[in-house]
């Protein structure tokens, strides 16, 4: 199979899950994993993953208890 079909084929594919995904039209379970494959495919194969912040997961509805650590001196 010549590789202009099969790219054209899978760019297809790609914009039908996308219009899917972008209309409601995925279930949530089933949204994540394909946008994270979508992600990864946008940035080369890499997932630019952040850690979450105090910050960001308090603005997500989550609450976040911070719990001072003491080291042990032995």
């Amino acid at each position: 199979m010549a590789m202009l079909p099969r790219l054209q084929a899978q760019e297809q594919l790609l914009a039908i899950n996308a219009a899917a995904l972008g209309s409601g039209g995925v279930k949530k379970a089933e949204a994540r994993p394909a946008l994270l494959r979508l992600e990864r495919l946008a940035n080369g194969g890499k997932l630019n993953v952040q850690q979450a912040t105090p910050a960001t997961l308090r603005a997500m509805g989550i609450k976040v208890i911070e719990v001072k650590t003491q080291v042990a001196h032995g």
